[in-house]
Formats: structure tokens, sequence, C-alpha cells
């Protein structure tokens, strides 16, 4: 499995005029290969060593209180609706819908911002290249600078069974937990249940019910932002990727 880095700071001029209405839509938008990264961008932030991981771990639920709840079967008040070249996002059909068609990084942010989060979500691959390597999961703490990049924390799977958490500095995106496989993730078009956690002391990626990965946020790292739900297909030759959310729950941890 490849997963490419790469990353764009800005979107087209159309994509600025949805802001009224869309506050995530003129955010950047990021592409992640921590083996290839082209030299015409700007370079990443240097690797964080990874966090010791854990598969084989149960997890309680969660018991916080409740923050935000969507099961989409109505147009979404909360989750971002629009388009643009990299693909994408909506309320349809009982799920929020992200489409990426590109080689970044596409996604849907909420319209509120938190503190300290565990957001419970499923989510279905439901087209993407053939050999399921297409990224998908949540940013939370998302937040965008003055100059337009953004800073946050991203916990993802992918389709072949992989996981990572990684940090978002000025749209650089460095390693806490690099892409690591694990056969707790259904591949392919099978639903997995993730649990994320953000806090002022600990990010963990949950996959059905299983604890996966565990980072420590970074030193001056974002502390509040928005949510935001992501894909990506890794393949150049099947750049689209429909990834389906369903079913959020976000508590206090």
């Amino acid at each position: 499995m490849t997963k490419r880095t790469r990353l764009t700071i800005g979107l087209i001029a159309a994509i600025f005029l949805l802001a009224c209405a869309c506050p995530a839509s003129s955010l950047p938008t990021l592409n992640q290969n921590p083996t290839a990264i082209p030299t015409n961008i700007i370079p990443v932030v240097p690797t964080i060593p990874a966090i010791a991981t854990a598969t084989d771990v149960a997890v309680a639920p969660s018991t916080g209180n409740v923050l935000l709840t969507d099961d989409f079967n109505v147009q979404s008040t909360e989750f971002e609706t629009y388009s643009d070249e990299n693909g994408v996002v909506e309320t349809r059909d009982g799920v929020y819908l992200v489409r990426a068609i590109s080689d970044l990084w596409h996604w849907g942010r909420s319209s509120s911002e938190f503190t300290n989060t565990v957001a419970e979500f499923d989510v279905t691959l439901i087209s993407g290249p053939s050999n399921n390597n297409a990224g998908f999961g949540i940013v939370c703490r998302l937040t965008e600078r003055d100059d337009t990049s953004v800073d946050g924390y991203m916990l993802a799977i992918s389709g072949d069974g992989y996981y990572t958490i990684r940090s978002v500095t000025a749209s650089n995106m460095s390693p806490l937990v690099d892409w690591t496989y694990t056969d707790v993730i259904n591949q392919g078009t099978e639903l997995n249940h993730v649990r994320a956690t953000c806090s002022d002391t600990e990010l963990k990626l949950e996959v059905n019910s299983q604890l996966v990965a565990q980072a420590s946020p970074i030193a001056g790292g974002s502390t509040s932002g928005a949510l935001a739900f992501s894909a990506i297909s890794f393949e150049d030759a099947e750049k689209i990727a429909e990834i389906h959310f369903d079913n959020l729950i976000v508590r206090e941890p």
C-alpha cells in the first residue's frame, strides 16, 4: 500500500463565494504519501516519532455528555454541502457522502467547533480503487489560519486495512502514528464503526470496539475547532473514492 503526501493551500475563487453559506468550503485540502513527496510544494514538517499502538484491547462504551448527534436522515444543518474540482460533500439518502475525485484529501466540515470530543460514527467505502487503497476518517480541532492554511488532527483508516493518526500544522501533515496494518478493520465495502478521541491529553482511534492507535497532541497544536469527514483515493489511475458516514454521536470525553 502506498499513501502519498501532497497538499494545496487555498481553493479556487468559486469556493470562497460559498463561504457565507458553507464555512469550510474555503478550506484547503490535503493529500499524503510518506514515501513520495513532490518537490514543488511546501515541505512537510519533520516526522514526529510514532507512539506505540495497540490492536487487541477491547474498549468500553463512551459515556460523556452528548454534544452533537446526526443520523443524516434529513439534510444536515451541521455539516456543509459543496462541490469543487476535488469532489463533493453532501447529505444524501440517509448518509453524509464524501466523494473525492482528485489526488487530494477532500472533506466536509461542521459549522460548530469543539474542544475535547469523542466522535463515534459508522463509515463505509462505497466505491474506490479496485485494491481498496482509499483513506477515510475524521479531522478534529480543524481551524483555519489567516493565510487559509489549517491546523488539526486526522484519525483515519483505509479500505485495505490500515490506520493512522496525523497532526496538521499550517496545512502540513506529520504522522503521530504512521499508516499501519491491522485485521481489526473490515476491508473493502464492509461497514466499520469508528471512535475518535481528541482531548488535551490524548488522541485515540478505536475501530470496531478495538483500540488500534493512540498518541499525544503536539506542543502548540490546535486546541479546538470543527470536525470534518474526509476521504481520498491513493491510486492515480483510480482517483474516485466515495465514502458514506452515518450515525454520528459526539460526546465529551
